[in-house]
């Protein structure tokens, strides 16, 4: 007889790790005394494990003419750093989220004792009259085919000496699958008893599920560093 053969144990099926790419865009609205401005932006967007990529594709006014952008910012959760590039003017700039000690820097001295007491640390409700906080989760849902979960926001706050408090509602649905993406918001602004207000409206047009190459979260070859963040953003100007 025959020993039985040893069974190769059944492959264990492994998780496609979860990323995709979209298309959004945004319109506001601001209305002021006798006047209304109104704005919207064109959006890319990708995720990968660690990374998300954001691209201000376009942006448009009725206030003033704006001149074209293409400017993308990388978020690197696991490097602690935001990357910004610019492609129109082919320059780029890298800053870390946490302070860090240049190569070679002497440990800084220790500071001498001062005879002078410190500012007493205030507590950030010190100086508000109003403060009002409301997050409710409001189920969940498909959006545009992509399971997602409501919330919504209700905020009022008001510091001393304010005529009236500010008042701030939101509402979400949040892709499940991402690091917080939203697929549409609706946000209004207003202070009570006053004709001035703002309104908010943002959506994702196309969302292709599937990790985008790694190489779309890399600054371009050829680009050149920027002093800082500000230059790539505006242009140089």
């Amino acid at each position: 007889m025959r020993p039985a053969a040893a069974q190769t144990p059944a492959p264990v099926p492994v998780a496609t790790p979860a990323g995709f790419s979209a298309t959004a865009h945004a319109d506001g609205t601001i209305v002021t005394q006798g006047r209304t401005i109104t704005g919207s932006l064109q959006l890319g967007m990708a995720e990968r494990p660690g990374l998300v990529r954001i691209d201000l594709l376009a942006v448009k006014t009725d206030a003033m003419p704006i001149p074209p952008i293409r400017v993308t910012a990388v978020v690197d959760r696991r490097a602690n750093t935001l990357t910004v590039w610019n492609d129109l003017t082919k320059n780029y700039y890298v800053q870390p989220f946490l302070p860090q000690a240049s190569p070679g820097a002497s440990p800084r001295p220790t500071p001498t004792p001062s005879a002078s007491v410190p500012p007493q640390a205030m507590s950030p409700f010190a100086n508000l009259d109003v403060l009002s906080v409301t997050i409710k989760m409001t189920g969940h849902t498909m959006t545009n085919g992509v399971p997602t979960t409501g919330l919504s926001f209700d905020l009022e706050v008001a510091k001393k000496g304010d005529a009236a408090p500010v008042h701030v509602l939101a509402d979400a649905q949040i892709v499940d699958a991402s690091a917080g993406v939203p697929m549409n918001l609706n946000v209004s602004v207003e202070r009570e008893g006053s004709p001035n207000k703002a309104n908010l409206t943002y959506a994702v047009d196309e969302l292709t599920r599937g990790l985008p190459p790694l190489s779309r979260f890399k600054v371009p070859a050829g680009y050149t560093k920027a002093s800082s963040i500000w230059v790539v953003v505006t242009r140089g100007h």
